[in-house]
């Protein structure tokens, strides 16, 4: 065969096989973006979160199911609504109740377990945000007990991974200093919390932690051996100093600097978009004299806003070092704190469209 004929055959080949290339690639089912929201159940009417305050002053609230949505049949309903606004997991936060120590029984807990025994969870998945705030507080002498649990959850198929490990956060790195003493202390935990996942079969865990963005917390959340930054929400960040009120249109550009803040700390990230902060609905148990500093103008529109410049600041960033960036919402019903994404009879399913068409 003539040398030039051969030559350009090769390349003609080479060429060939980089366009297939191209085309698998862009054929490949890759998921770019994974977006948790954080759920609280208050919602059993067990607790004390249906104030008369909530259920008079703040009727916008109320889901389409009323306010009690801790059942099985309106779990379904919140998977397939989660679902179909391009949500991939809920956050659920956990409790270890002092008073009770039964994990799961507690009340708080039940819309996990109602979600575990769902049967039709169309791929959503789960994990776990760990509510170690006071009155739940998380000791040494409860780390085998509760740590046990956790791996039992993480064994379930639609416990949600991050690197291929069960990803769990906790929510306060100063509480955990306060009941185990130390960073080594901590680190000596969650190290006994891998090794025990690994001896499941579990390639370990993933673990994050919610801190303000501050170089010294992130240097002590590294001390401990947390894989990752997160938070719960950033109202403290957002709401403009000295105003009881701020406008919900200062949020997210407020919102994107705290972001950028955690980039320099020099550790993964996991940000949250705070779609709103409200929470007058407490003020009458807390007594307060005058109303709790909130947001105005919460609105599909602002919830668009939120979840759109989440999107675009975390594809831009990367900043959860991981093959799958992870970004969470401040919440599916947090209706006492005035962040929700459920359907309600004023706005309908609005808010979830706006994420739907944020998220496309």
């Amino acid at each position: 065969m003539n040398s030039k004929i051969r030559i350009c055959l090769l390349l003609l080949t080479a060429t060939t096989a980089a366009l297939c290339s191209d085309v698998y690639a862009q054929d490949k089912p890759v998921k770019q973006l994974l977006v948790g929201a954080y759920y609280f159940d208050g919602w059993t009417g067990k607790t004390n979160h249906i104030t008369k305050s909530l259920r008079e002053n703040f009727k916008e609230r109320e889901p389409v199911w009323g306010w009690v949505t801790s059942k099985p049949e309106i779990i379904q309903k919140q998977v397939n609504a989660a679902v179909n606004a391009n949500i991939d997991f809920f956050s659920f936060c956990w409790y270890d109740s002092d008073s009770s120590k039964k994990n799961l029984e507690e009340p708080r807990n039940n819309a996990l377990r109602l979600f575990i025994n769902t049967r039709d969870k169309k791929g959503l998945k789960f994990n776990l945000l760990v509510a170690n705030h006071y009155g739940y507080l998380i000791r040494p002498a409860d780390w085998d007990r509760v740590t046990k649990t956790w791996i039992e959850l993480f064994e379930n198929k639609a416990y949600l991974k991050l690197n291929e490990k069960p990803l769990l956060t906790f929510l306060s790195l100063r509480m955990l200093l306060s009941t185990f003493g130390s960073t080594a202390k901590i680190k000596t935990a969650l190290d006994k919390l891998r090794a025990d996942a690994k001896a499941k079969g579990l390639e370990g865990v993933t673990i994050a932690v919610c801190i303000g963005p501050k170089q010294a917390d992130a240097d002590q959340a590294k001390e401990c051996g947390f894989d990752l930054l997160t938070g719960y929400n950033y109202h403290d960040q957002t709401l403009i100093a000295g105003q009881s009120v701020s406008k919900i249109s200062a949020l997210s550009p407020r919102e994107q600097s705290v972001w950028t803040s955690f980039l320099k700390l020099g550790m993964p990230y996991m940000p949250v978009a705070t779609l709103n902060w409200d929470p007058r609905p407490w003020d009458d148990t807390k007594k307060v004299k005058k109303a709790s500093p909130h947001f105005d103008g919460y609105s599909p529109a602002s919830v668009y806003e939120s979840i759109k410049g989440l999107k675009k600041w975390t594809l831009e960033n990367h900043p959860s070092g991981s093959a799958s960036n992870v970004a969470m919402i401040y919440a599916w019903n947090e209706y006492g704190e005035g962040a929700w994404l459920t359907p309600s009879a004023k706005y309908q399913d609005k808010f979830l469209r706006a994420v739907k068409e944020a998220l496309k």
